[in-house]
């Protein structure tokens, strides 16, 4: 497979998990002022850029981590314990980086180790006007222009657009493609230009991923264009990726709103020993769940992670449907433990302030089921369940 590079699956947790729980202390520390001023965390993103963490995802031989799936992940929860909205803008960055990484080409490649050292945010530009937020399929087209290429895309969100430093974008292949034919255009920001179109941001969670929609476009040389077609890369690397490290950003987020009730309920059994808070137990069963799937759903992707040739042989249906059960349960079941917190805490919680609060935890949660919406995916899942055995 042409472009393809393999990311280590060698456990780095016991190197970088001192530096993780000092940069998610940072993170807590600017989580309620990026929320308040819907602003991007810029003070976050240089702690993870310090620490190694924005380049978790990609291999050692480009100067990152190389870190393993399962690092990954419990990155993503510690991330998420500290600041939903950075935990995301770095969970966001480490899939398109797998993508460059993992079928980028030579060509692309070669440019790796400047975004690493560089600390370069790498955003995605996959969403378009009129597509209805379908992923596979782009009215945006590459059109050739000598050693060049050019493509006009108007997306409805691009997150944190104007802080990222390279975008990879999709679109049909030619002019005269089927709009599910499409390619993955890597371009650098002084290559793009970035046109604000629609509202401001002001949005009820995840503010700080600062996500506004623009007019995009892009002019690079034609050799950023991936050598793999999008469908190869969206069911290799981006979407089963995607799925994994949102989840882990949104258990993330729930774990500290139950860290938060569980406080409180410690202070009331300290008044009254006799105190039960069966509402607890269920927020933590509802965790329970959720990691279980999510690390049932990371054990079957692992031979795909190992090596993308793999597809073919562990991929299909059965992963899809996992992929998407995960992300459609995480999506809800995180907002039910954010629920029962504040249902615990009572007005404590419901306060915008206070170590009780769990407002901005669950302002942040809803998005999640917004984020390649529910009811595509549970479409999507009963189409395939026709074909399931039982």
């Amino acid at each position: 497979m042409p472009g393809v590079r393999d990311l280590p699956s060698v456990s780095t947790m016991n190197g970088i998990s001192h530096s993780l729980r000092e940069v998610s202390a940072i993170l807590a520390e600017n989580a309620v002022q990026t929320d308040r001023g819907a602003s991007f965390p810029a003070e976050s993103v240089a702690a993870l850029h310090r620490a190694g963490l924005l380049n978790a995802a990609c291999a050692t031989d480009y100067r990152g981590l190389g870190c393993a799936l399962e690092d990954l992940i419990q990155i993503g929860i510690e991330l998420g314990r500290g600041c939903g909205s950075t935990a995301m803008i770095w969970a966001m960055h480490q899939v398109q980086v797998a993508c460059l990484v993992r079928h980028g080409g030579e060509n692309v490649l070669d440019l790796l180790p400047s975004i690493v050292t560089g600390g370069t945010l790498v955003a995605s530009v996959t969403s378009e006007r009129g597509i209805g937020g379908s992923l596979r399929t782009s009215s945006a087209a590459v059109v050739p222009d000598g050693d060049m290429v050019r493509l006009e895309k108007r997306a409805p969100t691009v997150s944190y657009g104007q802080q990222a430093g390279a975008f990879l974008i999709t679109a049909r292949r030619t002019a005269d493609a089927p709009a599910t034919d499409q390619v993955a255009v890597y371009a650098e920001a002084d290559q793009v230009s970035l046109t604000p179109a629609g509202p401001d941001w002001n949005p009820m969670g995840m503010r700080g991923t600062c996500s506004p929609g623009f007019d995009v476009v892009a002019t690079v040389p034609a050799t950023h264009v991936l050598p793999v077609g999008f469908g190869e890369i969206a069911e290799a690397t981006m979407v089963p990726l995607s799925h994994l490290l949102w989840t882990s950003c949104w258990m993330g987020v729930a774990t500290d709103a139950f860290r938060r009730a569980q406080s409180m309920v410690r202070q009331r059994t300290r008044s009254d020993g006799n105190h039960l808070e069966p509402r607890l137990a269920a927020a933590g069963a509802a965790l329970a769940q959720t990691r279980a799937l999510l690390t049932e759903a990371a054990g079957r992707y692992q031979p795909i992670w190992a090596d993308p040739a793999a597809l073919g042989a562990h991929g299909g249906p059965a992963l899809t449907m996992l992929l998407n059960d995960l992300k459609v349960l995480a999506s809800t079941s995180t907002v039910d433990v954010a629920r029962l917190a504040l249902e615990i805490c009572g007005i404590a919680g419901y306060s915008e302030d206070g170590p009780l609060s769990v407002a901005r935890h669950l302002r942040d949660l809803y998005s999640a089921r917004l984020m390649i919406g529910n009811e595509r995916l549970l479409s999507t899942n009963a189409r395939l369940s026709l074909m399931k055995k039982v």
